[in-house]
């Protein structure tokens, strides 16, 4: 029994030694050499119909320089041609420092539904010159076309007599061919609607453009009113475009 005694005490030690040691506060684990020089902020866009605008989709990307020399970004090749890549050129970027491209879709010419777009960044730095890739992804879902109207709102400073204009476009995204305008009026005499044309755009569909034009002395301050479209379209039989229309400031008189 005390040779049992002496041999469990002995032992002891180690298991307090081992126990002290597992229970110290856990640390982050990272692979050796599994961290990119480009650090991207965000790997997927997901853009759904709401977020559509204007008949484009874009996305921002941002990223920095995690490594420790300079970083060149030598190209960004999205996987379609439909999609455009914009990023301030700058020769290269430091260590730590950010910046960000912008991907654009035009949804004009894209059929509905969910589409995805990878984008590779092809980047080296000055410590290896080799090539490296780094892919980031772009979903759009895009909505079923109807009828647009670009721009959906017009806005005029008539500070002065001089004519402007503004050209409105409808797109029947449909291929109905029985969509025709009957008649677009104004509640504003100063507002007129003139060279009403009807053409098809690069994808074939039906475009009405029509120029609104304001001219003459307009009351100061800012007027609220509204364009009517009229079609014989049953789905858009009357379209309404907001119009914003400023006039001259009030001249303050002097006692």
């Amino acid at each position: 029994m005390k040779t049992f005694l002496t041999v469990l005490l002995a032992v002891f030690p180690v298991i307090g030694s081992a126990w002290a040691s597992s229970s110290t506060s856990p640390k982050s684990f990272s692979a050796q050499g599994s961290r990119k020089d480009l650090a991207m902020h965000i790997h997927m866009v997901h853009m759904r119909e709401v977020d559509l605008r204007e008949g484009k989709a874009v996305a921002e990307f941002s990223f920095h320089n995690a490594g420790q020399a300079p970083l060149t970004i030598s190209r960004i090749k999205p996987s379609c041609g439909c999609v455009t890549v914009r990023m301030q050129e700058q020769e290269a970027f430091k260590p730590g420092e950010s910046h960000k491209f912008y991907v654009e879709v035009d949804t004009a010419g894209e059929t509905s539904g969910l589409h995805e777009y990878t984008i590779d960044v092809e980047y080296h730095t000055d410590a290896r010159k080799t090539a490296e890739h780094e892919q980031v992804l772009f979903r759009v879902e895009v909505p079923e076309k109807k009828v647009t109207v670009k721009p959906r709102a017009l806005i005029f400073y008539q500070l002065s007599e001089q004519k402007t204009k503004q050209t409105v476009t409808l797109t029947d995204f449909r291929n109905r061919s029985h969509f025709e305008v009957l008649e677009i009026a104004s509640s504003l005499d100063s507002i007129q609607i003139e060279n009403q044309q009807v053409s098809q755009d690069e994808h074939g569909h039906l475009q009405i453009t029509f120029d609104v034009s304001v001219s003459g002395k307009v009351s100061s301050g800012r007027q609220t009113q509204q364009i009517k479209v009229t079609t014989t379209d049953d789905e858009f039989s009357v379209i309404n475009i907001p119009v914003l229309l400023y006039g001259p400031q009030e001249e303050i008189q002097r006692n």
